[in-house]
């Protein structure tokens, strides 16, 4: 059959793994590449079809007997990182392995980052026809094209991917509110990797060209998307970077030249955000990783965080596991970004360090929580600012054994650091009186409305009292260990709910209720009315006439 008469279905199944994420609002570039891989194949469009998880779960048995008219179906998939999610949630093992058990008539691919680990591909083995090899764009444009590509000309295929990928978005059930995940390099450049991460399963490696990646984003403006993240890599520092002598040397000038493509690529531009940085190569080369961060605080917009993977202050889970950093390393690079990045455009730092942390690690011991603890301690104390404390437990690929520790523990040390840290950060970050812009509504409950902006690890804003599902603008007033509280702004006196008033500080519930009651016209007559010991900073901050 040609490939023009073939009726495909792709089914995302979102993807999380250290170098990149896929899930709403994110949309990976592995689903991308395969739409234009299907494309450049011959596939016509409109007999593709696209589906992501959440959408096949809403409408499962009718969706998956209209697979069956379907030639194809194919599948991406794969966490290799846990998360929690609010704007959707991956396909899980049994969800994968029931598609492939109850769609017969088609032929079944199954790929993304779960064909990278053995023990899940023998899983699925018998009920996928095909399981594709590590880059599913690259394989499955193979077969259908029938030729073969080497490894040295990937790039070439995946810019070319790319460009045609693009026109998926507009399928996408959240479009436009959809952050498209960039792609400057594939794998880990390190020579030896950390022990639990499954960035070492790549064989495939590659790395795009400023150009290549800034024609990417033009072709995505010219589908209606503006926002992007830089995050399918493992390390922005080494984009462009010359590994010799077993040591990289950073090529700022290659970033500054990615930064002003994309820039240049979409005048429209709104959300420019990264993620991943290794704070041993700020450590060892201070010099241009200030530079590198100079350039992207310069380029990117504001509230964009870099991802440091320090995992564990405990020198032993360090140096068993093999990671590259200590806390040494990241205190130094925290406190360099805090000095470049730290300075705030509308109230907001341009760019922090966001801090992971991961637990059942080789080595680890009940030392290891105060270790962890310690740290985030002395960051506070030093007037360090962390926009994101990602606390998780590792999941196990390959032969990495099971490291048994108490959850009651855990638990409560994770409290702790909400209670004491996470809460102290948020107040730093984003202080009362700050104003947040453009947040999409995620979830309402009560009088709260859950929302977030596009970028990258937005943080959790509950606006008050509002059923809207979409703010130019909201005012910060309070703080919980993971999520603000905000008010819809700009706002009268006179618009205010007794819910809102009772969020202001120093308001609280009788004084709400008075307020309500006496109508102040004036400022003067709202002054007199909360009385001379009420903050005048909160008064000016949050109350208009």
């Amino acid at each position: 059959m040609k490939n023009s008469n073939l009726n495909i279905t792709v089914i995302d199944g979102y993807l999380d793994e250290p170098s990149c994420l896929g899930v709403p609002p994110y949309v990976s570039p592995h689903v991308r590449y395969l739409w234009g891989a299907l494309l450049e194949a011959g596939v016509s469009e409109d007999k593709l079809s696209y589906l992501t998880i959440d959408s096949l779960r809403e409408n499962k048995e009718k969706e998956l007997k209209k697979m069956e008219a379907e030639d194809i179906v194919i599948m991406i998939a794969g966490t290799t990182v846990p998360g929690h999610y609010l704007g959707g949630q991956p396909a899980t093992a049994a969800e994968i392995k029931e598609i492939g058990e109850k769609v017969f008539y088609p032929t079944k691919v199954l790929g993304g980052p779960i064909t990278l680990i053995e023990k899940m591909k023998d899983k699925f083995e018998n009920d996928f026809d095909i399981l594709a090899s590590e880059i599913a764009a690259v394989d499955i444009f193979k077969r259908l094209e029938q030729i073969e590509i080497e490894p040295a000309e990937t790039e070439k295929y995946i810019n070319k991917f790319a460009l045609s990928g693009s026109r998926l978005l507009k399928r996408h059930p959240n479009y436009p509110k959809i952050i498209a995940e960039l792609e400057t390099f594939r794998g880990c450049p390190r020579l030896s990797h950390c022990a639990f991460c499954s960035e070492r399963l790549k064989k495939i490696s590659y790395s795009r060209s400023p150009e290549s990646i800034a024609a990417e984003v033009k072709a995505l403006a010219a589908e209606g998307i503006h926002h992007y993240r830089l995050g399918s890599q493992t390390d922005l520092l080494l984009y462009g970077a010359e590994l010799k002598d077993r040591s990289f040397i950073l090529k700022p000038a290659q970033i500054r030249e990615l930064y002003r493509g994309i820039r240049g690529a979409d005048p429209k531009l709104k959300v420019l955000h990264m993620d991943n940085m290794n704070p041993a190569e700020i450590a060892r080369h201070p010099k241009k990783a200030a530079e590198i961060i100079e350039i992207i605080s310069k380029y990117n917009t504001a509230g964009d965080t870099a991802a440091f993977g320090l995992e564990s202050a405990d020198p032993e889970v360090l140096k068993k596991n093999n990671i590259d950093s200590s806390s040494e390393d990241n205190y130094f690079a925290i406190k360099l970004m805090n000095e470049i990045g730290g300075r705030r455009e509308n109230g907001i730092p341009k760019l922090l360090p966001g801090l992971n942390f991961l637990h059942g690690l080789i080595g680890e011991s009940r030392k290891t929580l105060d270790y962890n603890y310690q740290f985030l301690k002395r960051l506070l104390a030093d007037d360090l600012m962390l926009r994101r404390i990602n606390i998780r437990q590792v999941v196990r690929l390959g032969s990495y054994p099971e490291v048994k520790y108490s959850q009651g523990e855990f638990k409560k040390y994770k409290e702790k650091i909400n209670r004491e840290i996470n809460q102290q950060m948020l107040k730093k970050v984003f202080p009362a009186g700050v104003i947040l812009t453009d947040l999409y509504s995620e979830k309402k409950k009560g009088s709260l409305n859950y929302c977030r902006q596009l970028g990258t690890y937005p943080i959790l804003t509950a606006v008050i009292d509002q059923k809207d599902d979409f703010f130019e603008q909201a005012k910060v007033v309070d703080h919980g260990y993971r999520s603000i509280t905000a008010l819809k702004w700009p706002k009268k006196f006179s618009d205010y709910s007794k819910k809102e008033l009772e969020a202001i500080p120093g308001i609280g519930s009788k004084r709400a209720s008075r307020l309500i009651l006496e109508k102040p016209a004036t400022r003067k007559e709202l002054a007199a009315l909360l009385g001379p010991d009420f903050d005048q900073k909160t008064l000016s901050q949050f109350f208009k006439f």
